[in-house]
């Protein structure tokens, strides 16, 4: 495929906004991290810019996803730190949850950070027109239901993802709940099945055991989040356990039926044997797969990678049209928002006449379970799979000073180096603060810094950072 820039002016057009068409150096169709992140960067590159998005910008990323979801984590911690105020000294006699006001609030962050995006598209001067585009011909797009014509002389493609649903029958009933459901928060079930083990299947049964329902966790795959090492995983488990969360593994739903009592029955099959699951709500969280039809992409000569299930990309985000790039979700490289922003960036600057490029092995990781994980480059597990020759470093958070006083002693940092060139290549942080802590290591890893390079840095005492250092030391044998 080839990734040519061709003779790109980059002086904006004389835009013929004459109510029917607009002109644009620039088209994306998208709103969320990687077209909002495309639009600024191709505005800051001098490129007349317009943003297409059918519905709000910041995407599902901002609207469906991490932001609402980071929310009621955020309300699961606060109700898990009450149960636990005994331990702190403190007495604590009641205390009642208003879904209502937990729904209101996380809509008024999402709405404040929605605001944001679209101050930024009027600063950066990035045209947003609402509605879903259409492709009219080569160059040009037209908007669904009105006479607006967009004619551009490169296209982003960041239409993002959907829900995945299971193709068992009963799946599609529609009291069947996805993590769109999962975050309005209108009931506590008082019992509810997650079918899926993976990031967004943990992160909300970890939300909704704080609520008080009885999560119920069936997983297709030997083990939940199963790109982490069963280590980590062991530590996710253990805490589901303390908080009343059933993990099924190795479990395959084969068919969701209703009962006469109104509450669903799900049919699994564990270790050969076939057994059911009664609950009152069930929640499908297997992932998310690339929005291939938000736009034609036949008729722009886009091609699909070899599994079919992404748009194909190069290095530079460029599609098999060289005029078409694509950013984010829909090339199912990475479905990270972060990733996609980095990707947008990537597109905009090579209209531009830039370079950049992306590294898979540089893009961290957040899962925020209780307690939370952060990941960079290669985990122990895969390291070994790969017939890798590396060392490893592990320290404890119950050794940690800071954990102890905050008595979140649960987890442990694991870095992991080449023996060879003794260079970081990959770490896992699990236990309070790991999100946080994960910098660090991404920091250690994308600079490419040796273990006795990494094992000269002083960290501040008392804190959780420390124990990142002490795994780094544990790597040196020291």
């Amino acid at each position: 495929m080839g990734c040519d820039r061709q003779n790109i002016d980059l002086t904006n057009y004389e835009s013929r906004e004459n109510g029917t068409e607009i002109t644009c150096d620039a088209a994306i169709v998208g709103g969320g991290p990687a077209g909002y992140e495309a639009a600024i960067r191709c505005a800051k590159n001098g490129l007349k810019t317009v943003l297409v998005e059918k519905d709000r910008l910041g995407g599902t990323c901002l609207n469906e996803g991490c932001i609402p979801t980071k929310a009621l984590v955020s309300v699961a911690g606060f109700l898990n730190q009450l149960r636990r105020a005994e331990d702190f000294g403190v007495s604590v006699a009641d205390y009642q949850c208003s879904l209502e006001k937990i729904r209101d609030k996380k809509r008024q962050i999402v709405s404040s950070l929605v605001q944001g995006i679209e101050f930024l598209m009027k600063k950066n001067k990035v045209t947003v027109i609402p509605g879903k585009a259409v492709v009219s011909e080569g160059g040009v797009l037209a908007m669904e239901g009105s006479q607006q014509r967009i004619r551009y002389k490169h296209l982003i493609l960041a239409t993002g993802s959907v829900p995945i649903r299971l193709p068992i029958p009963g799946a599609d009933a529609p009291d069947i709940l996805d993590s769109r459901d999962l975050l309005e928060l209108y009931d506590v079930p008082e019992s509810l099945a997650i079918i899926g083990g993976g990031i967004i299947g943990m992160e909300f049964a970890f939300i909704y055991a704080a609520l008080g329902s009885k999560v119920h966790i069936v997983e297709a795959m030997p083990q939940i989040l199963n790109l982490v090492d069963p280590d980590v995983a062991s530590i996710v488990k253990r805490s589901a356990r303390k908080m009343g969360i059933e993990i099924l593994e190795s479990a395959q739903a084969l068919c969701i039926e209703a009962d006469p009592d109104g509450r669903k029955q799900i049919m699994i099959e564990r270790k050969g044997q076939q057994e059911s699951l009664i609950v009152h709500r069930v929640a499908i969280a297997v992932g998310r797969r690339a929005n291939l039809k938000a736009i034609d992409l036949e008729k722009l000569g886009v091609e699909l990678n070899d599994r079919m299930d992404g748009i194909r990309v190069n290095e530079f985000m460029q599609t098999s049209n060289p005029s078409v790039y694509a950013a984010g979700d829909v090339t199912n490289l990475i479905m990270l928002a972060h990733a996609a922003s980095r990707q947008g960036i990537i597109a905009a600057d090579h209209i531009a006449g830039k370079a950049g490029s992306l590294d898979p092995r540089l893009v961290p990781s957040a899962i925020f379970t209780f307690p939370e994980i952060g990941h960079i480059g290669f985990t122990e597990k895969e390291a070994k799979e790969k017939n890798m020759d590396v060392l490893t470093g592990k320290f404890q958070m119950r050794a940690n000073g800071k954990a102890v006083a905050m008595q979140e002693t649960e987890g442990f940092v694991k870095v992991v180096a080449d023996r060879e060139t003794r260079r970081i290549i990959g770490a896992t942080i699990i236990g309070a603060g790991a999100t946080e802590l994960l910098s660090l290591a991404t920091n250690l890893v994308t600079c490419g810094i040796t273990i006795d390079e990494a094992a000269k840095v002083i960290y501040a005492h008392p804190t959780l950072s420390e124990a990142v250092s002490e795994a780094i030391l544990d790597l040196a044998g020291e």
